[in-house]
């Protein structure tokens, strides 16, 4: 091989280790440059989320010192801020849950005065209580217990399904409270109020209404399997349509009830 054809072979050896070299170095260069971008990434979103997390504390901080104003528009501000920050970081929700559950036991802790409603910002608070997506409650159940709440009204949650369910509203002033559909699976109704309520078509399985008030209440269509209702006073109550199977009523009054059937009586547990 002649010397010409050695260096034409050495130079093309030359150029295709330039070639790869170049490769190599170009390859890490845009490694580098992607690792590069990603950690900016990776820091805007944290910034972002650092950001957003300041925004929602200072919020809520607002939120819950327009509770405690004396003007009813500001109170209520702040409960109707709480259910956007509720509904905006769904991690914060059992808190914000738990703070409008003590909200309205502390503030209804006596009777209204004579004559008068449940005051706009406790209904408030209920109607966003009672609505919330119960899906990010986590170990949250609402307590209500010893609430004086007569006449209270859930035709303000819409379409929104009313959720108590595992509710404590042991001891709870629910007089002529409007709580058709509610699902209250699993609550404690134990000596509640629940004379001349609404409770039509109410999902009441497995719940405690021991020595519970629901004289005149409608029940019609209400689901009561399983639940305990022994003492129950629920003399001229409505009981058209609901299921009674496994349901204890052992020395419960059934004077003058209403639309109870035979198939009924029997489905039933007690005397």
């Amino acid at each position: 091989m002649g010397w010409a054809r050695r260096i034409e072979l050495v130079t093309v050896v030359v150029a295709a280790v330039v070639a790869v070299v170049g490769l190599w170095y170009s390859n890490v260069q845009t490694m580098q440059a992607h690792e590069q971008a990603q950690q900016a990434n990776s820091q805007a979103q944290e910034d972002r989320a650092l950001a957003k997390e300041g925004q929602i504390t200072d919020r809520y901080t607002a939120a819950v010192g327009n509770l405690g104003e004396d003007k009813m528009d500001v109170r209520l501000g702040g409960i109707y801020a709480l259910q956007r920050i509720m509904q905006d970081s769904r991690r914060d929700q059992p808190t914000i849950a738990n703070v409008l559950a003590t909200y309205i036991r502390t503030h209804a802790a006596k009777p209204a005065a004579e004559g008068q409603g449940i005051p706009a910002d406790l209904q408030a608070a209920f109607t966003v209580l009672v609505g919330r997506d119960v899906t990010h409650d986590g170990t949250f159940r609402v307590d209500l217990h010893g609430a004086k709440l007569p006449g209270l009204d859930s035709t303000g949650t819409g379409e929104t399904a009313i959720d108590l369910r595992g509710a404590d509203l042991r001891g709870t002033d629910l007089r002529g409270a409007q709580l058709s559909g509610a699902n209250l699976l699993g609550a404690n109704l134990d000596g509640a109020d629940l004379r001349d309520a609404n409770l039509n078509a109410a999902d009441l399985r497995e719940g405690r209404l021991r020595v519970t008030d629901l004289r005149r209440t409608d029940l019609g269509s209400a689901d009561l399997r399983g639940t305990e209702l022994r003492g129950a006073g629920l003399r001229g109550a409505f009981l058209g349509g609901v299921d009674l199977s496994d349901t204890d009523l052992s020395g419960a009054d059934l004077r003058d009830v209403k639309g109870l059937t035979r198939a009924q009586i029997d489905a039933m547990r007690g005397n």
